[in-house]
């Protein structure tokens, strides 16, 4: 690309990267998801036994799905409101650094920083499980990783994006815990709007009622980062049944829909990002 330079975009992902690696919190939160993965193991065992890895995950799943999505928020929230408003941003930017240098150099530190936490929290509590039970399906169980990565990483795109566009750092964090907070009941969202469509809550209960749902309610899974990155989880796994519903999606939705709507939550709000940033008079 003409013009643009990557080593501006190292220097500033490797100062976001230092910055935040130093805080303790992401040292706790790394033992806290060791603790989570350890006990969702030994609670999904049960009778005083681990539980493997797709037991363990199974059990995880809404916990990471908590999580996860907060830590970005917490990271990219002040991105670039938090910045300018403090001043920040206007020197980092009276320097020959380009604002699209600037957001991506600030995605990749922060994503770094963010996709420390799992990798090493699941992962060690992986590794504590594999020489307890086994690793089977330790395959399925990276993916896991890898797909809560993208789950943040997601989350972290669409609260830049957020930040971009807010005029203050307070604003931004409004908009990323309205984005929290929509992903958490979109869900019931959607099983409210079927109900009252004239649904019956005992299709959730029975893989013939789900059988019959009308393909507006699957493809709705869309539009929650939430929903597609845990379907992706279970379809790693070959998962039935989460949060208490047995689940038995169309073959349409499988691996590679999944992962592209993903990438489509990681993107836009990216594009977009750079649009309002490159609009924004520091």
């Amino acid at each position: 690309m003409v013009g643009f330079n990557f080593k501006s975009v190292y220097t500033i992902a490797k100062k976001e990267f230092m910055d935040n690696i130093r805080s303790r919190w992401i040292i706790a939160i790394s033992i806290i998801f060791i603790i989570l993965t350890i006990v969702s193991s030994y609670v999904a065992g049960g009778q005083g036994e681990f539980g493997g890895m797709e037991a363990t995950v199974a059990t995880l799943l809404s916990i990471s799905a908590l999580l996860i999505p907060l830590i970005a928020i917490m990271l990219g929230f002040s991105t670039i409101a938090g910045e300018a408003e403090k001043g920040a941003l206007y020197v980092v930017l009276s320097y020959p650094v380009r604002r699209v240098e600037v957001l991506l150099g600030k995605f990749l530190g922060l994503g770094s920083v963010l996709a420390l936490t799992p990798l090493i929290g699941f992962g060690l509590g992986g590794i504590v499980i594999a020489a307890t039970v086994g690793a089977e399906e330790g395959l399925a169980y990276l993916a896991f990783i890898g797909l809560s990565i993208l789950l943040g990483v997601m989350y972290l795109s669409a609260v830049i994006c957020i930040s971009a566009l807010c005029s203050t750092r307070v604003r931004a964090i409004a908009g990323g815990v309205i984005l929290f907070f929509w992903a958490m009941i979109y869900g019931l969202i959607v099983m409210s709007i079927y109900i009252a469509s004239g649904g019956s809550y005992e299709d959730f209960l029975s893989p013939s009622g789900l059988s019959s749902l009308p393909d507006w309610f699957w493809t709705s899974v869309v539009f929650s980062p939430n929903d597609t990155n845990q379907m992706a989880v279970m379809q790693a796994f070959g998962l039935k049944q989460a949060f208490g519903f047995q689940i038995e999606a169309p073959d349409w939705i499988n691996m590679p829909f999944l992962l592209t709507v993903q990438l489509i939550w990681l993107l836009v709000p990216l594009f977009l990002a750079y649009f309002f940033f490159k609009r924004r008079d520091i």
